[in-house]
């Protein structure tokens, strides 16, 4: 070791020595009477104890608390550690200028400076320094503050003050001066100039009176309320206030007594407000609750509002007639009143969710009426809140939806009822992935004509499947659903489990679920179908070759027909004739009896002639491609009718014939049919004192029906079905003139228009004819 390192080490120690000898005196100095040590133990201040070098030989339990360091930390250390950085030369060369004074100082010297806490942190101190002269030389004896407080204090206070002066001087809707206890005014902030329109140099040691209304001056109202506010501390009012220019406002205002620390009344401090405009718009706001009750009162649905207690405070009329129920016997219930047991915790749980979080909510729940019937109803809360931002309760509406609810109800039946059609229909409806042909769903015909288990089909695709035939047969499928949107009845082979290929009719569309498209396939197994056509092309040329038989035999049966016709004529002719030569010439010739066989002669020619007429319009009417157009059957009636009661004058017949019915069709053959049914009425109501004849029409399914009543003989309904049969003739029908072919006429030319004709009658009690018209083919 080096002389200069034994120097050194040696100088250390001694320091070291030093220190320790001073630490041991101030220890000494503190414990040597307990009760300075108790003293400065006890005291609010930390206590360091310094040496002229700065280092630390004394703290009390304030200093390690306030420092946050323990005492051993600290002992031995330059007391450099408690100040910050960046004061410890300002610091030192205050140090150094304190010891040079040799003079001893006394307790109280403040210095307000900045301390350093273990952790780092900064926080003012104040400082006061006292000199404790001992044998080994002079001591410092710091007591500190922490002054943090006291400096957030102040702080506060001025900024208060600024604050305060702030909102007296610069405030600008409000007016706030004082006076005296005589009323004259002290002080005048620029609001009050500002509101009242007086410059303070105008208005300072005038009466505060000058304010007031001359109506509130004469009755002693300024002097009343300064006698309220020495009696209550202060009165607050609202009315009317004056301003300079003579304008009134409308004022708040507060006068306050000013007393000082004994008791004794100083003064008045007034603070006058300008709620002109918040009178109008509490004016409005009565004006709108009044609005909003007349126009809730008439609105057709239930409106309520509640408190903050979940209370009812209000029911518009719609509700009380709903309820049955007085607003008085309503008010103060809650909105669960009348709700159906059941609906009860659902509701609750909703509304109180929305509550807890003031926010909207919606709800349906049963309601009871009046009439004690329970209604569903669709309620709708929304918050309330006051003009401070406080919550103020719930405004709520609510509809009447038990129709809709009850058509949702539908819908649900509806829903569950098209499913059970999607399992039932007799075709094969399956849903599947548009992309990849992903098996969706498939009804119960789809699974049974494939043969598949639903298990073995959701989820895969039909070329996995195998049920396509090919990939390039649903490629084309697919490419016609995205060109023309859907494919209809498209023929095409698929396959089921079993490996046999049907035929089937194929549909397809696209829908969407959730946002992704899928394609609706419905498929008709036509294999039976297409199985039936082939037989159905066997017989069409069977059918078409017996047709060209029919048709040569028809021609050969009318060319027969005219034959007979022309060669029964002929005879038929030459007998008539005779016979009517007989009676011209030989009429004075032949007796009586001769004369009724002659008669007869002649007349049974003369029907059998009529006959073969009758007989050759029939026959042509095989033939008739009934025209179009509209015809008047109501005129055509009355034609028919006149016709018949000029023929015979003599008979009381009444005809009822309703007025402006028309069809469309062949106004000769419909003539036909209108002579036949109303001249086959006329012949049965013959034997009647006065016959009754009705025409007319009614809907039947929302289609017309035309038909031809009478009050005459009637007929037996188990024998309707021989009226529209040639040459059929009803029993009891013999004493009535016909051929018993005009019905098979009237059922030709109906069944050419392309309707129908039947017959409704009772024996004694008349008939009824009806017939429909439609589209024209031949008979």
């Amino acid at each position: 070791m080096s002389i200069s390192d034994l120097d050194q080490e040696k100088a250390s120690q001694e320091q070291e020595s030093r220190i320790q000898r001073q630490v041991a005196l101030a220890s000494g100095i503190c414990l040597g009477e307990i009760t300075v040590y108790t003293l400065l133990e006890a005291l609010a201040e930390g206590v360091v104890i310094i040496d002229s070098s700065g280092t630390i030989l004394f703290v009390n339990s304030r200093a390690e608390q306030m420092f946050g360091y323990s005492e051993h930390e600290l002992i031995g250390q330059s007391h450099a550690v408690l100040v910050p950085e960046r004061f410890r030369k300002i610091h030192e060369e205050q140090q150094v200028h304190f010891f040079a004074e040799s003079e001893t100082r006394p307790m109280g010297l403040l210095l307000n400076l900045t301390g350093r806490r273990r952790d780092g942190s900064e926080f003012p101190v104040e400082i006061s320094l006292g000199l404790i002269e001992t044998k080994d030389g002079v001591l410092v004896m710091a007591l500190v503050s922490d002054m943090t407080l006291r400096k957030q204090f102040e702080t506060s206070l001025q900024e208060s003050e600024e604050l305060f002066h702030i909102q007296v001087e610069y405030v600008k809707d409000y007016s706030i001066f004082m006076f005296n206890t005589q009323g004259n005014i002290l002080n005048w902030n620029s609001g009050a100039g500002r509101l009242n329109g007086y410059r303070a140099e105008e208005i300072i040691g005038k009466h505060f009176s000058c304010f007031y209304p001359e109506e509130d001056r004469n009755v002693g109202k300024p002097e009343e309320q300064l006698k309220m506010a020495q009696k209550q501390g202060r009165v607050a009012y609202e009315g009317w206030r004056i301003r300079k220019d003579g304008s009134r406002f409308w004022a708040d205002v507060i006068i306050t007594a000013l007393y000082d620390e004994s008791g004794n009344l100083r003064g008045f401090s007034i603070v006058t407000h300008d709620i002109t405009e918040r009178k109008k718009a509490e004016e409005a706001l009565r004006d709108s609750e009044t609005l909003f009750r007349n126009m809730a009162d008439t609105a057709p649905v239930l409106i309520w509002m509640s408190d903050t207690n979940s209370l009812c405070t209000f029911f518009n009329k719609t509700w009380l007639e709903f309820t049955g129920r007085s607003f008085e016997q309503e008010q103060g219930n809650g909105w669960t009143e009348g709700v159906y047991p059941d609906d009860l915790p659902r509701g609750l749980d909703t509304y109180l969710s929305a509550f807890n979080a003031r926010s909207n909510f919606q709800m349906e729940y049963r309601l009871r009426r009046a009439d004690g019937e329970y209604r569903w109803i669709f309620d709708t809360g929304v918050p309330r809140f006051a003009p401070n931002g406080d919550f103020a309760g719930y405004i709520g509406s609510c509809f009447d939806i038990t129709e809709r609810k009850q058509a949702e109800e539908a819908l649900r039946k509806s829903e569950l009822q098209l499913s059970k059609i999607f399992h039932a229909v007799p075709v094969i409806i399956g849903i599947t992935t548009l992309a990849e042909g992903r098996c969706i769903d498939i009804n119960e015909t789809g699974l049974r004509t494939l043969g598949y288990r639903r298990e073995e089909m959701i989820g895969r695709t039909m070329l996995e499947l195998g049920i396509w035939e090919s990939k390039s047969a649903r490629d084309r499928v697919i490419q016609a659903l995205e060109e023309e949107g859907m494919v209809r009845d498209l023929e095409t082979n698929l396959r089921g489990k079993n490996g046999l290929t049907f035929t089937g009719l194929f549909s397809a569309e696209r829908i969407k679920f959730n946002g992704e498209p899928y394609m609706l396939s419905i498929i008709k197994d036509i294999t039976e179908r297409k199985r039936m056509e082939e037989e159905i092309e066997r017989l069409n040329v069977t059918l078409a070759a017996r047709a060209a038989e029919l048709e040569a035999a028809n021609r050969e049966l009318d060319s027969f027909t005219h034959t007979v016709a022309h060669d029964l004529r002929k005879p038929l002719t030459v007998v008539n004739g005779y016979c009517q030569a007989l009676l011209e010439l030989c009429s004075d010739k032949l007796d009586e009896e001769c004369k009724g066989y002659v008669q007869e002669a002649y007349d049974g020619t003369w029907r059998m002639n009529r006959l073969i007429e009758v007989l050759l319009n029939f026959s042509h009417l095989a033939h008739i491609e009934p025209s179009r157009e509209r015809v008047d059957l109501s005129a055509m009636a009355h034609e028919v009718a006149a016709e018949l009661q000029l023929a015979e004058p003599e008979r009381r017949v009444t005809f009822l014939i309703a007025d402006g019915v028309s069809a469309d069709g062949d106004a000769g053959l419909l003539r036909v049919v209108l002579d036949n049914l109303i001249g086959n009425a006329w012949k049965y109501t013959g034997t009647l004192e006065e016959g009754i004849i009705e025409f007319g029409t009614t809907d039947i399914n929302e289609k017309p029906v035309y038909s031809v009543r009478d009050n005459g003989t009637g007929f037996n309904m188990a024998d309707a079905g021989k009226l529209f049969v040639p040459f059929q003739r009803l029993p009891g029908a013999e004493e009535f003139r016909g051929f018993g072919i005009g019905l098979a006429t009237v059922e030709r030319i109906v069944r050419c228009h392309g309707g129908r004709v039947w017959a409704e009658g009772e024996l004694g009690k008349g008939a009824c004819f009806y017939f429909t018209l439609s589209g024209a083919r031949n008979i």
